[in-house]
């Protein structure tokens, strides 16, 4: 699977790169917000996006229109903070960080199988 990981906290970007990495998947992961930006509207594909709560939110919500604008099959999971914390970014599916690893794994397995009614 190919994934696109953007988080402005270079430290948790390399983490989720080399996890994933080491699942098997090809992974793109930036830490600025002008390269996310930059990235969504390149005609790349991906089969996930992978966005950080360290991300600001008003990127966040840009970087999806335009991915959604160009690539509306693409799949977005968004790192949470806190347990019961409600974003405002629509993704297709969220994930607490501290759940670790394994959740990450098998939240964005579950978007990937999602389909859209």
């Amino acid at each position: 699977m190919k994934i696109l990981s953007l988080s402005t906290d270079p430290e948790l970007s390399l983490f989720r790169k080399r996890i994933l990495e080491t699942a098997g998947h090809e992974v793109v992961a930036l830490s600025t917000e002008k390269e996310a930006l930059e990235k969504a509207a390149e005609p790349e594909q991906f089969d996930v996006v992978l966005i950080c709560h360290r991300l600001p939110d008003a990127t966040a919500r840009k970087t999806i229109r335009l991915l959604r604008g160009s690539h509306p099959e693409v799949k977005v999971v968004y790192v949470v903070h806190l347990y019961g914390e409600w974003p405002e970014v629509e993704a297709d599916r969220y994930v607490v960080g501290a759940d670790g690893p394994d959740a990450l794994l098998r939240v964005i397995k579950e978007a990937v199988s999602q389909t859209t009614a």
